[in-house]
């Protein structure tokens, strides 16, 4: 019974394995088609779906929502100040991929139970040894329970990343447009409308923080504060003082940009020097043993059919 329930976990691994390999090859098209079906089928839809069938969609995804909102009320009492601290600035090196911190958590208290759960209710009625069985699920639960704050670092480093690629061509604009005569207020409200990306949603940010009220310098300490750049906080800080120094933002945006491209190609040529290094253990491990199979294999089995005499 034992073998069936391992082969039938093994079965189920390997199909959510193959999922994600697949998902990842077809991602680009599977977006695409998405794209595609939300601009042109969704008419369609919507006027062929039954009400019937609307009325209960409707009635599951409200359910599922006022749920959702009493366990983050419920979770409002629990979740200390400094938790909650923590986790509004991981969420916010990530780009805020949840609203609000009760949602990270209670997001993460459901992903560790939808995991150990099944694996306790398989394995408990089976098990000879109750003591491991338990163990395998309690780490399973603390799996589940930290998998959203690997998911929070990974998109902090991809952001991270994105920015710094998109950095040179959008100051790059900015400062075209200074040099034409626009205020610097007007250049990255433009640029930001027209390039897509994390740096034009958080300008985008910065733009409606100083239309409520913040003074430029306030929205872009704020703006440095929301994006864990090294590069991009060592620019805004030499925007904030040229806007305090009264020195001409073109110039300054000028020598930025030209920095910017020197940092990339700094950075280029760091990665370029590590391949090498990068490359050693695959080849140790996996080129080199087939080249020793191949070019030795031979002669071994020579020598051990025929002897060292010949």
């Amino acid at each position: 019974m034992q073998s069936i329930i391992f082969l039938f976990l093994t079965a189920a691994f390997l199909t959510f394995l193959l999922a994600g390999i697949l998902f990842t090859i077809f991602k680009r098209q599977i977006s695409f088609n998405k794209r595609i079906s939300m601009y042109f089928d969704e008419a369609n839809k919507s006027s062929k779906m039954d009400p019937i069938r609307k009325r209960k969609e409707s009635k599951v995804k409200k359910g599922f929502a006022d749920l959702w909102v009493r366990g983050t009320k419920l979770l409002n009492k629990k979740v200390t100040k400094e938790e909650r601290t923590k986790i509004n600035i991981l969420l916010r090196d990530a780009g805020y991929p949840f609203k609000t911190a009760n949602d990270f958590r209670l997001f993460q208290l459901v992903l560790s139970v939808a995991i150990s759960l099944p694996l306790a209710l398989l394995l408990l009625p089976f098990s000879d040894n109750k003591l491991l069985t338990w163990l395998m699920v309690a780490i399973m639960a603390i799996l589940g329970f930290r998998l959203p704050i690997f998911y929070l670092g990974k998109r902090k480093t991809a952001r991270i990343k994105e920015i710094n690629q998109s950095m040179s061509d959008f100051f790059d604009t900015v400062n075209l447009l200074l040099e034409a005569g626009m205020g610097l207020d007007l250049a990255l409200e433009e640029v930001s409308s027209k390039m897509k990306g994390a740096l034009s949603d958080e300008f985008r940010q910065t733009l409606e923080d100083m239309k409520l009220g913040k003074s430029r310098r306030e929205a872009f300490y704020d703006l440095r504060k929301r994006i864990p750049s090294g590069s991009f906080q060592g620019i805004i800080t030499s925007l904030i003082q040229a806007d305090q120094l009264g020195i001409g933002m073109a110039k300054v945006l000028g020598n930025l940009t030209v920095r910017v491209r020197e940092q990339r190609r700094e950075a280029a040529r760091e990665q370029a020097m590590k391949a090498p290094v990068k490359m050693l253990f695959p080849m140790v491990f996996f080129i080199f043993p087939s080249l020793f199979i191949v070019i030795l294999g031979p002669l071994i089995i020579y020598f051990v059919t025929k002897g060292f005499g010949g």
